[in-house]
């Protein structure tokens, strides 16, 4: 019977230890939102509180006309997004402000949507945050973001292999 015990008080300190560590990461995420340590959180509740904070952002108050004439659209995007006041847009969104502030002539929809998604992932300045919605990188500094520049780099053929495999297939070596 000894053993039963001993092996249940083993289990029972277990699980005290994860909850001591659950609790200290609840009260990082408590301090870091602000939210009172009596305050009951569920996940109902907190839905209703992204939607209630979430600010909207109105593109034409932030955006006029000819504010990003003259940019390429990754450099349009950035400034729209620094105006924003640190609120991912959709990319829909950011499309309009850049048709509203003559960045673009025309209106970027349909294929072109996914062509400026493409191009807004190749800066080191912009994030996918979520499905169609971008940020700055400078906001999310604990985010990594892979870079095609790495791979690129990884791939590149260097001079010197270069000119041995030119130099095998002259000779009759590399067929």
């Amino acid at each position: 019977m000894s053993d039963l015990n001993n092996a249940k008080r083993m289990i029972l300190a277990q699980y005290e230890k994860e909850r001591d560590e659950l609790n200290h990461i609840i009260s990082r995420l408590r301090r870091d939102l602000g939210i009172d340590g009596d305050a009951v959180v569920t996940p109902e509740t907190a839905a209703l509180k992204i939607e209630s904070t979430a600010p909207s952002v109105n593109i034409q108050q932030l955006i006029k006309p000819g504010d990003l004439f003259g940019m390429t659209q990754v450099e349009a995007a950035k400034k729209v997004l620094q105006v924003t006041g640190r609120q991912p847009l959709t990319l829909q969104d950011i499309a309009g402000a850049l048709y509203r502030g003559k960045a673009t002539e025309t209106l970027i929809e349909g294929v072109s949507l996914r062509n400026l998604s493409s191009l807004l992932s190749r800066s080191d300045d912009l994030i996918s945050v979520a499905k169609g919605r971008w940020g700055l990188s400078e906001w999310y500094p604990n985010r990594s973001k892979k870079s095609r520049k790495a791979k690129d780099d990884n791939n590149v053929t260097k001079p010197e292999e270069t000119d041995k495999k030119e130099m095998a297939r002259e000779s009759g070596q590399g067929k």
